[in-house]
């Protein structure tokens, strides 16, 4: 059966208020009866539409080329984990793209698989019929096209996600206000925190490498709702990461400085948070906003509330551990923070609590996920 193999490599580049990715295209090798020129024709058609879209830069394929050379790599139109690892290292990224051509009778089938390199684990998978092979390669084109533009609309999901590491610190945690007494004094080990919410194409990507291939979001940048805290949090195991503690997450909110709100001490306003129903629809994860924490955090306030770690006991504050709490043994329902867009401007301070059924997503409750640092000896 004539096959032909593609590879390509990504890796994240910040690119305004979108991630990036660096991609290098592999040149493309076609199996005995694969007729010489179709390879060259689908890398260049596949190269075009994504250097077209915005969301990713080519490596050169002389850079490409070098690095096949240093490390010997045979295209065999197998994945080989070890190798894929060594050229994504010498390239400097973090995904791989492997893909395969198959030819059924008359018609030719490209798929192709995204992997991470560091774990080896697919996270993505697109197929396409492209049809017979007629007098005409173009007639192909539309094909690679339509593979192209998921791909495409995928990128949100497979860039890197940044965080913001904060370290080891105190603060006062809680208010006067029901649920959030008697203010006290935490201090928490160093620990990093995304720094957007999960979107939708992110999520999509997890839900596709545990569940199989799903239709594809609408608004792939909206933050993941619908998600429930159990699978927010299985998520979050995915990425190797967790779930930030309630503590965690205030103290990102408040900064060591006490703020009242992400941003500062300045009331809600419709330039710095989504809330209050004014508009029914989110905001893109990684839009920018004056509502931005100090430490470059976005939408803790508004957009999507979200998922923390611990269970929900609104006496809980009265007998919290000074030093990284990490909530009540056990509950009904676990602790979300930092309102949604149809809160009040009320349920947008930094020390707000509300909670939900963990086994229920909602339109409005998203979540972000955090790692713990090592703590300097």
């Amino acid at each position: 059966m004539p096959t032909f193999v593609l590879l390509l490599l990504l890796a994240a580049l910040p690119c305004g208020g979108a991630e990036r990715l660096q991609i290098a295209v592999m040149p493309l090798k076609g199996a005995p009866g694969v007729p010489p020129a179709l390879p060259a024709y689908a890398q260049s058609a596949l190269e075009a539409e994504l250097s077209r879209s915005g969301r990713f830069t080519l490596v050169e394929r002389s850079r490409v080329q070098e690095v096949i050379e240093e490390v010997n790599f045979q295209q065999t139109g197998v994945t080989l984990p070890e190798k894929a690892s060594e050229l994504g290292g010498h390239l400097n990224v973090e995904k791989l793209l492997f893909g395969e051509v198959t030819r059924v009778g008359t018609n030719y089938k490209l798929a192709v698989r995204v992997v991470e390199v560091g774990s080896n684990q697919v996270v993505k998978v697109e197929e396409e019929t492209l049809g017979p092979l007629g007098p005409k390669q173009e007639q192909l084109q539309p094909a690679i096209r339509r593979l192209a533009r998921r791909l495409i609309g995928a990128a949100p999901g497979l860039s890197p996600v940044p965080m913001v590491s904060l370290p080891a610190g105190q603060f006062q945690m809680g208010s006067g206000q029901p649920g959030e007494t008697p203010p006290h004094v935490v201090s928490l080990s160093p620990f990093e925190i995304d720094r957007d919410e999960v979107n939708q194409a992110a999520y999509l990507a997890f839900v596709e490498t545990t569940r199989g291939r799903q239709s594809p979001p609408e608004h792939p940048e909206w933050p993941a709702t619908q998600v429930s805290w159990t699978e927010a949090s299985a998520y979050c195991q995915w990425q190797g990461k967790r779930l930030p503690t309630e503590a965690e997450w205030e103290y990102a909110a408040r900064g060591p400085q006490g703020r009242t709100y992400p941003w500062g001490e300045a009331p809600p306003t419709v330039s710095l948070a989504r809330f209050g129903g004014q508009d029914r629809d989110p905001l893109d994860t990684a839009s920018l906003s004056p509502g931005t924490t100090p430490e470059g955090l976005r939408h803790l306030a508004g957009n999507a509330a979200e998922w923390v770690q611990d269970w929900w006991d609104p006496a809980y504050y009265a007998s919290s551990p000074p030093a990284d709490p990490q909530g009540p043994p056990e509950g009904d329902y676990r602790v979300v923070r930092g309102g949604s867009w149809s809160s009040p401007a009320d349920e947008l301070r930094a020390s707000a609590r509300s909670y939900s059924n963990p086994d229920k997503g909602t339109a409005y409750i998203g979540f972000r996920c955090a790692r713990s640092l090592p703590t300097d000896p």
